[in-house]
């Protein structure tokens, strides 16, 4: 079923995703099943423990294919988890973004702390099952005309009404039920943005262009330039264009990256993210196994680089560091691998040696019994006498 809410003159249609059993949840992702709103298919990505484990995070994305450039949405949408008791409890987020090639995600690091998301009492996981609501609107041409800050209390307005614990809705195209999609592994993905406190109410953010959030304060989010904005991707090299997508994905959990570069000018800009992309490009492809010699000296010479343009690294560098310690490991590993060879090795020759020793035995006793039996009434003579013939 298709559900639609007039807000502010705007249509909004609705998803919502019911995960149950939250208790045995043992990733650091979560991922709804993708779903279509306002033309175009969404995710929502939820961070269970936070990046502290403090804080519920939460991110929504576009999850249709997109080029990396050269297209644009306004997207107006609001996010709610709902209070199975009370509907004016439900926390919500509500604002404006422009989503392109250089911004494909909006993220709210800190939702709600997990101390109260995990009290059943508060109404948020009730008999270990939470609900999240989705409502999106799109246009490709213009902005929405919203006012800057709207902040409502009535559950009437907010189009969320109490619901049971075993309360559902569906979105359209089939893609409404939702479905718990665990991700493993991704380490390799990047966690939520840092913590801030989350509102107890229902807030609505300031609507502005659309920008890589960072949410800094609690009463307020501060957008920032896209990417986009700040590198001509059609300049760039077709090796180059492969970084496009690791700007994206780190620049979305740490907005200092564009903040830092902002006022710089374009050429250095180009530069120093041409610095970061190598370098992330280089942990994302390379293996353990790769960083011998040559490589911890490749990977060496690129964070030096890198760290000369002036980015916030704090997040990256024990990353860095720990695959510039993996030379040592590596050598290591190898001493491990042949003294375990050579324990093998000897291993299976005490074995056979075992074998043959116990055969060895069983002969040894054979012989004793044959031997015992052979001198059984056997009296021993002196070889030495002279045989003679009867005559002294």
């Amino acid at each position: 079923m298709e559900n639609k809410e007039m807000v502010m003159g705007i249509a909004l249609e609705k998803f919502t995703w019911k995960i149950e059993t939250f208790s045995k949840v043992t990733t650091k992702k979560l991922s709804s099943k993708a779903f279509k709103l306002g033309g175009y298919r969404w995710k929502i990505v939820l961070y269970p423990i936070g990046e502290n484990g403090k804080n519920l995070s939460l991110q929504v994305k576009i999850a249709d294919s997109l080029p990396a450039y050269g297209w644009k949405i306004f997207a107006y949408f609001r996010v709610a988890l709902i209070n199975h008791f009370e509907a004016n409890n439900s926390i919500a987020k509500e604002t404006q973004q422009k989503f392109n090639g250089g911004n494909k995600s909006w993220n709210s690091p800190s939702f709600i702390p997990l101390k109260e998301f995990q009290d059943p009492s508060k109404g948020y996981l009730v008999n270990d099952t939470c609900i999240i609501e989705a409502q999106i609107a799109t246009s490709k041409d213009i902005a929405f005309n919203i006012s800057d800050i709207v902040e409502v209390k009535e559950p009437e307005y907010l189009g969320i009404s109490p619901l049971s614990p075993t309360s559902t809705h569906e979105s359209k195209d089939d893609v409404s039920e939702t479905e718990l999609q665990i991700l493993q592994h991704e380490h390799q993905g990047i966690g939520p943005l840092d913590e801030t406190p989350s509102p107890k109410q229902v807030q609505f953010v300031p609507s502005a262009p659309p920008m890589y959030p960072h949410l800094s304060n609690e009463h307020e989010e501060v957008f920032l330039t896209p990417l986009a904005e700040l590198i001509d991707f059609k300049s760039l090299e077709p090796e180059e264009s492969a970084f496009i997508p690791l700007w994206e994905e780190v620049c979305s959990c740490h907005p200092s990256l564009v903040e830092n570069q902002g006022k710089r000018s374009p050429r250095f800009i180009l530069w120093a993210f041409l610095a970061l992309g190598q370098v992330l490009h280089f942990l994302k492809t390379k293996k353990i196994r790769d960083m011998g010699e040559d490589g911890t000296m490749h990977l060496k010479v690129l964070w030096d680089e890198l760290q000369s343009f002036g980015f916030d690294l704090t997040w990256l560098e024990p990353h860095v560091q720990s695959a510039l310690g993996t030379k040592a490991y590596l050598e290591r590993a190898h001493q491990v691998k042949n003294l375990r060879a050579d324990v093998a090795t000897l291993d299976i020759e005490m074995r056979k040696l075992k074998a043959k020793l116990a055969v060895e035995e069983i002969d040894l006793e054979v012989t004793r019994r044959h031997l015992a039996k052979v001198e059984n009434g056997f009296e021993e003579r002196d070889m030495d006498v002279v045989l003679g013939y009867g005559i002294p």
